[in-house]
Order: structure tokens, then C-alpha cells, then sequence
């Protein structure tokens, strides 16, 4: 069966952003961040008890070779009950590892696990970490966070480790790196659980991406289907360079890439990026930056390798989001909702609800940031709960007195009406 991209063309588009009236629903700001706490936070997480867990990218501990002394980061959690907001963890730098800027993963106790773009070792490429939960106090009455590194990058076996992780049933950790030794440009790896004494994790590298024909810069996360496969998007490589979405396959103690999709940089666009997701049908979501052309919502059903063919593309045109840095997710009725960090009624972002009518996609926006108190340049995947409520963060904005009067961030809801 050959793929297609089911798309919408970019003159009907821009008339459904011009004419379609936003929906109606409340924005609740949660958090401002003060850059002792984080700052330029990214993608968040939501556990089965409505707590939210993310990961600021700067802030906290200004001790590592950040540019502008701007922090190592931090990783944070908002209690749903009140909102409160906990700083759970601050980088040290150096061999603890420093900018956190990947969605943090939960495993089935509550535990997190992310991964940090500098660091490691001198000279290194970033780190796997674990935040576990401990017993403290009385009768085990408050909760401890315990940090761990997992592994530490070196520059020639990976670096660049911002697309996040994902656990496969045994436990063990899949994620990529955008850059690797000898010309080639990212890998895919698998982390074992320590059965060492120092607790480091095994690593194994699963796929290497050599470039054009095969892609290169997988910079989006890999996410799970069916029988153990990974898939994912490149941000280059394929046949024109513009991008793929691959699939890597298990077989014995090797892995398989299979290109699903290879981006041309007409009119399906060019430069696939963020999260992937699948819908009932099996069918792969995600968005394209676009570059020099219009960010664009794309849809993959299942294909062969190399076997994909494309119809006309639904663009992000003025007024909608631009630049879209990040993917989708999807609620119960096959509505779409993302966030674009430029673009917008004030050009500081947005967040946008796409819905499909049968013949078309219908685009309403749900949030135009003003880089005040709300924020700005919104950051994702968003995360959506059963409610139907949105939940996002703000890379700047909030704050005036933080971070040269740029803010240092926010973290904020959307809720319907």
C-alpha cells in the first residue's frame, strides 16, 4: 500500500484562518518563572494524578559555561491540587550535565527520566539522567527526588541528545543524537538497565544516520507502534535533504531503517519536525518547520519503504503560527492541537486547535501570546488531559524584571468552556 499525505491546500487555508472565529475557552496562567527556579522552559509531562513535570532548559545554578550566565537549568513538578510549583532538581554542570532541553519520560513508579544537551565529560555531548523517587521523613511521608546519570555522552559516539526518550517493555530506554563521529550526522541508541556496580546504563547504538539518501538530524523524538518498531523524522537527509520519516525495525541483535517518507520541498514542504503521533488507524501525524516555505500539517498512513506519494499541503499561513518547532497531540474526537513559537496575532506565538470537517481542516486559535504576563514563545509537544484541557509552557515573557526584561517563562493552561 503506498503512502499518502492527505493535505489542504494553502489558499484554503489561509481563508480558514482569516474566517474562522476562535474558540471559546480560558487561558490560566500557572507558573512565572524567576530564573532562580528556570528559565526557557520546554515541553511539560502529565502523571496519572494530574501533576506536571518539565524541564528548564536555563536558570538555576549559575555555574556551568552557559552563554550569558544564564544557568544550568533546572526540573521541575505543579502539583495539580493547587498548582504548586517545586523546584525537584538544579544542574551542577560539568560531569552532572547542564542544559536540559528534551520532554521528560515517567516510568510506571512515578520516576523521571530526561536528558541534557551539554555536559557530561570534559569536552562531552550531553547525558541520560534518572530523577527517582525515595522515602523521606516520618513513615515515608515526604518524597525525596535522587538524581542519577544513566550515561554520559562523548563527542563521537553522540551529541545533540534533545529529541527526548521513550521505554520499551523490558525497560529498556530508546532515544537519538543529532551528531556522531566520521561525517555521520545522528544516531538512534538503546539504553540497558546498570548491571554494574556504578549504575551506569549500557548502551547500544541502534542506527546510524549517514545522510543524503538516508536522513539525517533526528532531532524529534522516537515514538512506539506496533510489534517493537520506532518511528521517527530527520530534519535532513532523504533525497532532496529536506527530510524523512523513518521506521526502525528489530531484527536479532540489529536494527532495520526503513524510509517511509522522503520530503521533496514542494507541495508537501520540507524539514519534518518534533513529536510524531498515531491515530486509530495507524496513521502518523506531524508538522514540517518549512524554512523557507510555510510550516505544514502532514499525514502518513502505513507504507512500504520509499514508497510514499503526496497530495497538496495544509500551510500555516498570517495570521496562524510559524516556525512550528514542535508536534501535535490528539484528543478523543481526532482533533489536533499544537503550539508555534512565532506567529500569531502579536508574533510571539500561538496556540492553534486544527479540526477536521470531513472535507477540509478547519483552523481555530486558542491562545495569541503577548509577551506579557501570559508569555512568549510558547513551547511543545503540549499536553492535553481526559478534561480537555491544554497545558504548555513559555520559553520568555512573564516576568519584566527577569532575564534583561525578556522573562524567564511561564507555564500555563487552557481550559474549554
Amino acid at each position: 500500500m503506498k503512502a499518502t499525505i492527505k493535505l489542504v491546500l494553502p489558499a484554503l487555508a489561509a481563508l480558514l484562518m482569516l474566517t474562522t472565529p476562535a474558540n471559546a475557552q480560558t487561558f490560566q496562567l500557572l507558573h512565572t518563572f524567576e530564573g532562580t527556579d528556570g528559565r526557557a522552559s520546554g515541553a511539560l509531562t502529565l502523571d496519572g494524578a494530574g501533576n506536571l513535570y518539565g524541564a528548564a532548559a536555563e536558570g538555576g545554578i549559575k555555574n556551568c559555561p552557559a552563554p550569558n550566565n544564564a544557568g544550568c537549568g533546572t526540573v521541575f513538578e505543579l502539583q495539580n491540587s493547587n498548582w504548586n510549583f517545586k523546584t525537584l532538581y538544579q544542574f551542577q554542570s560539568r560531569t552532572d550535565g547542564w542544559s536540559p532541553n528534551s520532554p521528560l519520560t515517567l516510568d510506571a513508579s512515578g520516576n523521571l527520566y530526561g536528558t541534557t544537551l551539554d555536559g557530561g565529560i570534559e569536552g562531552g555531548g550531553g547525558t541520560v539522567f534518572a530523577l527517582r523517587r525515595i522515602c523521606g521523613g516520618l513513615s515515608c511521608n515526604q518524597v525525596v527526588w535522587s538524581k542519577t546519570v544513566l550515561y554520559r555522552f562523548t563527542s563521537c559516539d553522540g551529541s545533540g541528545t534533545n529529541g527526548g526518550l521513550v521505554f520499551d517493555i523490558s525497560g529498556n530506554l530508546y532515544g537519538t543524537t543529532i551528531e556522531y563521529c566520521e561525517q555521520h550526522t545522528g544516531e538512534a541508541y538503546e539504553l540497558s538497565p546498570a548491571q554494574n556496580l556504578n549504575g551506569t546504563w549500557n548502551r547500544t547504538r541502534q542506527y546510524v544516520f549517514n545522510g543524503p539518501p538516508d536522513g539525517r538530524w533526528p532531532v524529534g523524538p522516537i515514538v512506539s507502534g506496533q510489534a517493537g518498531n520506532l518511528y521517527g523524522s530527520t530534519l535532513g537527509g532523504g533525497n532532496s535533504d529536506l527530510g524523512t520519516v523513518y521506521r526502525l525495525t528489530p531484527a536479532g541483535n540489529t536494527w532495520i531503517e526503513c524510509v517511509l517518507y522522503n520530503f521533496t520541498g514542494e507541495a508537501d514542504g520540507r524539514k519534518p519536525i518534533g513529536n510524531l503521533i498515531f491515530d486509530r488507524s495507524g496513521d502518523l501525524y506531524g508538522v514540517t518547520n518549512g524554512d523557507s516555505q510555510p510550516s505544514g500539517l502532514f499525514e502518513l498512513p502505513p507504507a512500504g519503504c520509499n514508497s510514499g506519494t503526496v497530495s497538496p499541503l495544509f500551510a500555516f499561513l498570517p495570521p496562524g503560527g510559524a516556525s512550528l518547532a514542535s508536534g501535535l497531540v490528539m484528543d478523543a474526537a481526532g482533533n489536533l492541537y499544537g503550539s508555534a513559537p512565532l506567529g500569531g496575532q502579536y508574533g510571539l506565538g500561538s496556540v492553534y486547535k486544527l479540526k477536521w470537517t470531513g472535507t477540509e481542516w478547519s483552523y481555530f486559535t486558542e491562545h495569541d501570546f503577548t509577551g506579557g504576563t501570559d508569555g512568549a514563545h510558547p513551547q511543545g509537544p503540549l499536553v492535553l488531559d481526559a478534561a480537555g484541557n491544554l497545558y504548555g509552557s513559555a520559553a520568555a515573557g512573564g516576568d519584566p524584571g527577569c532575564n534583561s526584561g525578556i522573562g524567564c517563562g511561564t507555564v500555563w493552561m487552557i481550559s474549554p468552556n
